[in-house]
């Protein structure tokens, strides 16, 4: 801890989320960010971190990957899950606490093996990154966490100290079935509406759009163990709340960027025992969107 700043936290990430935590956590604690380009960590380290609902700058210190800060309290790892790899590879120090804020759910297996306290998060707040240095925070919710190999006691005082009434932090029992509802609306939600190039909205406004999202999200709970009205409610309820928000997978199409489609529709798909034609569609519908915008998918 460092005294009148609470804690130093390291995000790795200046993605929208990175960034958005950066900013609302940066008012109370002592942010570094970790990015991969030099511009942007010029530009966080001399203007901070701009979010259009904080009414000035948040002085962040920025580092360029592989370079890390020492003596963290805790990580936030905001990258995607395609990148994770990379990331585990870094010189993690062993003793600080990790917080892992990936869509999907591969990534489990892979904290298993390392020897880092790890939890799990899932992140229910809308962001666009607009510059190197600037978010918009278009949906305002709150990020779910649950210990993973990680002890439940250290969930709680983490959870305790990065709580804030504009950023709230909820505690839960388990981080499997807490990613797998997650999961559920993002395997609906993400890929049809960056198909259909869509706001979320439509996925409960459109008829059509909402009968192919059904049988995705029945597709899921019967390979995820879930209740199917429940997941199906919640699905419809998410895409209300943000339905002005653009979802990310649409976002990273319109950027050409490589989209987490494999990490969430994939996932299910190897999940399965039975054959997932929904899924398989979707999967193989977003990997020819990537094509025509010239993403390549194996890196």
């Amino acid at each position: 801890m460092n005294g009148g700043w609470g804690m130093r936290i390291g995000i790795i990430g200046g993605g929208a989320v990175g960034l958005l935590a950066g900013a609302y956590l940066g008012r109370k604690h002592d942010v570094h960010i970790v990015v991969r380009n030099m511009e942007q960590r010029t530009i966080l380290d001399r203007e901070g971190v701009l979010c259009d609902q904080l009414s000035s700058p948040v002085a962040v210190k920025a580092h360029l990957k592989p370079h890390l800060p020492t003596d963290v309290d805790v990580w936030l790892i905001s990258v995607k899950q395609y990148d994770l790899e990379e990331v585990l590879s870094l010189p993690l120090p062993k003793n600080g606490k990790y917080l892992f804020l990936q869509n999907g759910m591969g990534h489990l297996s892979l904290l298993q093996s390392l020897p880092l306290d790890s939890f799990a998060a899932v992140v229910e707040h809308g962001a666009l990154k607009v510059s190197f240095n600037e978010v918009e925070h278009t949906g305002r919710g709150r990020i779910r966490a649950a210990p993973f190999t990680g002890l439940s006691a250290d969930m709680e005082e983490l959870a305790e100290a990065l709580h804030q009434p504009d950023f709230p932090i909820l505690v839960q029992d388990g981080a499997v079935k807490m990613l797998s509802e997650k999961m559920v609306i993002n395997a609906v939600i993400n890929p049809l509406t960056a198909l259909f190039k869509q706001k979320n909205r439509a996925v409960k406004e459109n008829p059509y759009i909402r009968s192919l999202g059904y049988r995705l999200c029945e597709e899921a709970c019967r390979t995820l163990g879930l209740d199917l009205p429940t997941q199906w409610d919640r699905v419809l309820t998410i895409a209300e709340q943000t339905g002005g928000n653009q979802s990310s997978m649409w976002k990273d199409l319109q950027e050409g960027r490589r989209t987490e489609i494999d990490a969430i529709s994939g996932f299910i798909l190897e999940q399965s025992s039975e054959d997932l034609p929904w899924h398989e569609f979707v999967v193989e519908a977003v990997h020819a969107m990537e094509f025509e915008k010239g993403v390549n998918i194996d890196e």
